[in-house]
């Protein structure tokens, strides 16, 4: 009777699919792990981005219903987009009346009070525009506001719009 040999090691076979295998992972890894980043920054950039949009929006929205409805002037500043800028009255708690600005320059958002220098609000502005959706009632205004941020390299880019409409309490 023949005894029956113990197996030691592995058959070539054996060897030949782990190295396929290992292959295949490590072909795929880069392309995968790529995906992975890609996908991480291009959402992270679109939360920062609705973020800023959404804090923005609310100072806006805040200060512009304290305005008094006839002294509200659209305009811009010079080489930028067209109604990037809005300038009004507000009483203060004191009785006093501060002039106050909110403005777009380069891809930055700005709130002016009193013609002092622009504190920045925001930043990835792409474009701001105040206007009156309605021509017969100046007491409500519309807030058309873009943000963008690259994401990676110079590739996709995530953007982030918002509209929102405003009434004027005074």
């Amino acid at each position: 009777m023949v005894a029956a040999r113990r197996k030691l090691g592995y058959t070539l076979v054996e060897l030949m699919i782990v190295v396929a295998i290992l292959g295949i992972i490590v072909t795929a890894a880069p392309r995968l792990l790529n995906g992975i980043y890609r996908f991480t920054r291009m959402a992270t950039a679109r939360l920062e981005i609705q973020k800023n949009a959404r804090a923005a929006l609310s100072n806006i929205n805040r200060g512009l219903r304290q305005a008094q409805a006839s002294t509200v002037v659209i305009d811009q500043l010079s080489g930028m987009p067209p109604h990037s800028r809005i300038t009004y009255d507000r009483y203060t708690p004191d009785g006093t009346i501060d002039r106050i600005s909110y403005y777009q320059s380069g891809k930055a958002l700005y709130l002016s009070a009193d013609g002092a220098p622009g504190k920045k609000i925001a930043d990835d502005l792409r474009y701001i525009a105040f206007t009156y959706p309605q021509s017969d009632n100046s007491y409500i205004l519309s807030i058309s506001i873009t943000f963008e941020r690259a994401t990676y390299e110079g590739g996709a880019k995530a953007l982030q719009m918002a509209v929102e409409k405003v009434r004027i309490m005074n």
